[in-house]
């Protein structure tokens, strides 16, 4: 369930909330197994036309916020986030980004810093309650 809520707070209308929860907290016991599931729901998202009701995802709102989108996945992956799925345009189709999970993020990273206002989810490994507090404190 846990992973199922944090995909739809990533994701829910392409990223483009300003509550959207990209960044995502994961007790280190059990990170692997939770990049695993997100990547495979993000992987199974339906992406296409907004007026369709099969539709999960669509396109971002204009060309600027596109590339500034592109432009954070390529600066997290440049500064050694590990990009577990998307992470690139659809081929075929104006300005539509692939859902977008990436592990081994750190809060040095620009991409963590920076509200990212699409459909990127940013897993994080914690150790304890107190560090998790801490670092989801510590931004600006």
């Amino acid at each position: 369930l846990a992973v199922e809520l944090a995909h739809q707070g990533a994701f829910f209308n392409q990223g483009q909330c300003c509550t959207a929860a990209s960044r995502i907290f994961v007790e280190e016991s059990i990170y692997d197994e939770f990049v695993k599931r997100s990547v495979d729901i993000a992987k199974k998202r339906v992406i296409g036309d907004p007026f369709d009701f099969k539709t999960e995802h669509g396109p971002q709102i204009d060309q600027k916020q596109f590339n500034k989108i592109m432009e954070l996945i390529e600066s997290g992956k440049k500064e050694g986030a590990k990009l577990e799925c998307g992470g690139s345009a659809l081929k075929d189709r104006g300005l539509f980004i692939h859902p977008t999970v990436m592990s081994e993020v750190t809060d040095n990273m620009r991409i963590a810093k920076e509200e990212i206002f699409g459909p990127v989810q940013l897993i994080m490994k914690f150790k304890n309650q107190e560090e998790v507090i801490r670092r989801a404190n510590n931004t600006e």
